[in-house]
């Protein structure tokens, strides 16, 4: 990306949206995951006051996810975990370039926090980055790295 004039804003710069996974994993998390969701609730309220939010929750979760978010959106997509700072894109941006769009996303490939990690499937997870690129129809760049997308922070240069 950065050869076609993208980089990574700073973790402090205006962005457009936040993506937020809906939790359900009943091995991460006590009593069917009630309270945390009761948790991410609450944050994506607060963030929703600054900038729109999108939840993606699982087909099983979408109806309880809309119900407590009506005026959040809330997507149907299929993911392993709810981290999507982990699993999601880490988007770039182009200020330079007329020809390219302003945004795109890093597609990182995904291992579950270590092969061996919290969950021995995570095949869903690897699909939700190009999802999300492909949703808000944005130039998607493949990486084969395996990087946790919070594992970065950037000061934008």
């Amino acid at each position: 990306p950065a050869a076609r004039g993208y980089h990574m804003p700073a973790e402090w710069e205006r962005h457009s949206r936040c993506w937020m996974g809906w939790p359900e994993r009943l091995d991460n998390w006590r009593e069917n995951a009630v309270h945390v969701q009761q948790v991410f609730m609450k944050v994506a309220i607060a963030i929703s006051k600054f900038e729109p939010v999108t939840i993606c929750a699982s087909p099983a979760q979408w109806e309880n996810a809309r119900s407590h978010l009506p005026n959040i959106r809330v997507i149907e997509m299929s993911m392993n975990d709810s981290w999507l700072r982990d699993t999601g894109p880490t988007f770039v941006v182009n200020k330079k370039a007329a020809s390219e769009q302003p945004v795109a996303g890093i597609d990182w490939n995904f291992n579950s926090w270590g092969g061996d990690g919290c969950y021995q499937d995570w095949s869903l997870d690897l699909l939700v980055a190009r999802k999300i690129l492909e949703i808000e129809h944005l130039p998607r760049f493949p990486h084969s790295m395996i990087l946790e997308g919070g594992s970065i922070h950037v000061d934008g240069e």
